[in-house]
C-alpha cells in the first residue's frame, strides 16, 4: 500500500522530536504519555488503511484559526512525538495563511491523517551558558515563550465545573542554576480532578507536570502548595506558596506582581500578575478577590496625615473661641475707658 511517508529515506529526511497534533477521519487512540513514533505511525496508517497523509510544521503553537479546521474529525495530541518523515508541508506562522494551506491540501480526500508538528513551549537555559555566550544574547533567548499564559479545563468529576489559571508571563521554574519557562499548551493536556494537573513537554523529550492542589475551608477555597514532576531529569519537587492564595466560593484570586512556590531547597516556581479560580461556572473569572489588604499603606499614611492635621484644625479652633474682646469701647460722651492689667 502507498502513503505518503518514506521511511529511513537517504534523501530529504528529518528526525524531530516534538509535539505532535493529529486528525483524521478515523478513530485514533494514541497514549499521551508515552512517545509516539515512527513505527506506531505506519502501523496505524497500515491498520486504518489511509490512503492519504499530510504531515505540516508549525513554526509556533497552533492558533485557533487553525484548530477550526480539525472541527467535525477525530483528533489527539502527543507531546511526545519521534517522527522522520519527507514530503513535509511547511507553514508560515500566519493562522490565516495556514489554514488555507491545510484546508488546501485535505479538502479532497474523504480518507486521511493529519499531523502538524508544533514547536515545544519551554527553554531551559543554563547560567554557566549564558555566561558563555554573553556576546550572542538572541541565540539564548530568541526561543523563550512571549506573552500571557492560561491554563483552562473543565472538571472530570463535575463537568460545569471549570479551573483557570492565567499568568501574564511564562511561567518560571528555577532550580540549581537553570531556568525553565512554561507557557500554553493543548487544552487535552491538562486534567482537573481533585487538584489541576498541566503537562508541560520539554523541548529535548520528557515533560514537567504541575499539580496544583486545593483545600475548602469555611466557603474559601486555599492553593497551598504545587508539586512539580520533571521526567527528564527524574525529580520531584513540593513546593509552597510564599503568600496566601484563597477566595471565596465563585470569587478568583488575583495578585499583581510576582506569586512564588518555593521548597527548603531553593528551588521556585514563579507566577506573574496570577489570577486563577478553581469553580468557575460558565468558564471565565468570577469577581475578583485581590491580594492587596483593604487598608493599604497609603491609605494608612493618608489616615495618619488626616489625623495629626484634624489635631492641630482643634487646637487653632479652641484657641480663636477662648480669645476675649472687650465689651465697652472709647465714646466721646462718656469718660475715658481705663484698662486695669485684670482685664
Amino acid at each position: 500500500m502507498f502513503f505518503k511517508i518514506a521511511f529511513l529515506s537517504i534523501f530529504n529526511v528529518y528526525l524531530t522530536s516534538a509535539a505532535l497534533f493529529l486528525w483524521s477521519t478515523h478513530e485514533l487512540n494514541i497514549s499521551s504519555l508515552q512517545e509516539f513514533s515512527t513505527k506506531e505511525f505506519a502501523d496505524i496508517v497500515q491498520k486504518l488503511k489511509i490512503p492519504d497523509v499530510f504531515v505540516f510544521q508549525s513554526p509556533n503553537y497552533l492558533s485557533g484559526n487553525i484548530k477550526s479546521a480539525m472541527k467535525g474529525f477525530y483528533s489527539i495530541y502527543s507531546p511526545n512525538g519521534v517522527l522522520e518523515y519527507d514530503n513535509i508541508i511547511e507553514l508560515t506562522g500566519n493562522s490565516e495563511e495556514d489554514y488555507n494551506i491545510i484546508e488546501q491540501n485535505v479538502q479532497n480526500s474523504t480518507n486521511f491523517i493529519s499531523v502538524i508538528i508544533i514547536p515545544n513551549y519551554e527553554l531551559t537555559r543554563s547560567k554557566r551558558q549564558l555566561d558563555t555566550t554573553d556576546t550572542n544574547t538572541d541565540q539564548t533567548t530568541k526561543d523563550i515563550p512571549t506573552g500571557p499564559v492560561i491554563y483552562k479545563t473543565v472538571n472530570v468529576i463535575k463537568n460545569d465545573i471549570y479551573a483557570l489559571l492565567y499568568s501574564s508571563k511564562p511561567l518560571l521554574f528555577k532550580k540549581d542554576d537553570s531556568e525553565i519557562y512554561l507557557g500554553n499548551v493543548a487544552d487535552d493536556m491538562i486534567i482537573y480532578d481533585t487538584r489541576l494537573n498541566i503537562n508541560i513537554p520539554r523541548s529535548s523529550r520528557g515533560k514537567i507536570t504541575l499539580r496544583f492542589s486545593f483545600s475548602w475551608q469555611n466557603g474559601y477555597w486555599y492553593m497551598p502548595s504545587v508539586k512539580i514532576t520533571d521526567t527528564q531529569s527524574n525529580g520531584d519537587y513540593n513546593l509552597s506558596a510564599v503568600e496566601n492564595i484563597f477566595a471565596p466560593k465563585s470569587f478568583s484570586y488575583h495578585c499583581n506582581g510576582e506569586t512564588v512556590f518555593r521548597d527548603n531547597s531553593g528551588v521556585e516556581l514563579r507566577l506573574y500578575d496570577l489570577q486563577v479560580q478553581i469553580d468557575s461556572k460558565n468558564g471565565k473569572f468570577g469577581d475578583v478577590n485581590d491580594c492587596v489588604p483593604f487598608i493599604t499603606v497609603p491609605i494608612w499614611s493618608g489616615l495618619f496625615i488626616s489625623f495629626i492635621l484634624g489635631i492641630g484644625l482643634v487646637i487653632a479652633l479652641t484657641a480663636i473661641m477662648d480669645i476675649k474682646t472687650m465689651d465697652k469701647f472709647d465714646n466721646y460722651k462718656t469718660k475715658n475707658l481705663v484698662i486695669t492689667t485684670s482685664d
